[in-house]
């Protein structure tokens, strides 16, 4: 890989953190869809919730190291044609970003927790639950929550179709800053 195209890009721990959230993410999606499908009120499918509140956590403590390895890291810089409206627009959303990669996993600990549905973090040991029984921050973190979810798929949505049109209305290779693929050119 030449210099100048290694210094336009992520490093490869990154874009591990970047996939892996994303990914992980889409798991979730699916797995909450699964349980709400299957669960009644007489069927708890206590494996599945589970599951789905382990890697809950595992997003959190994920975005935790995301966030530190960021302010750890240089970003690569923007390319020249790319005007301030777009920089701001993806600031916007690196913020946003965050924000809801915080937000949901901590949602969905206080709405399982104060509903009095502890758990064990993929079998292997009990959660701490921190903030004990109470209806009125259950109801709050489980509207929290679903409310996350929807600004999660906008923000995700926006981010992807910024990422295209810079990629496809540019000849800078963009897509390529946070991709594991080798990129056409030799730039």
């Amino acid at each position: 890989m030449s210099e100048s195209k290694q210094h336009k890009e992520f490093g490869i721990i990154s874009k591990v953190f970047h996939w892996s959230i994303f990914l992980l993410f889409l798991v979730q999606f699916g797995n909450a869809i699964a349980m709400y499908a299957v669960a009644t009120k007489d069927y708890y499918p206590k494996d599945i919730f589970e599951a789905h509140k382990s890697v809950g956590l595992l997003l959190l403590f994920i975005a935790v190291a995301r966030l530190m390895w960021r302010k750890l890291t240089p970003l690569p810089p923007w390319p020249e044609s790319m005007t301030e409206f777009e920089k701001k627009s993806f600031h916007f959303l690196e913020i946003g970003l965050y924000t809801v990669m915080f937000l949901m996993p901590l949602s969905g600990y206080v709405f399982s927790l104060a509903s009095g549905y502890g758990f064990k973090f993929f079998g292997l040991f009990e959660v701490p639950d921190l903030v004990g029984k109470n209806a009125n921050l259950a109801l709050f973190g489980k509207i929290l929550h679903r409310v996350t979810a929807f600004i999660i798929v906008a923000f995700v949505v926006s981010h992807v179709s910024l990422i295209l049109r810079r990629h496809f209305d540019s000849k800078d290779q963009f897509i390529n800053r946070m991709s594991f693929l080798k990129s056409k050119t030799n730039s």
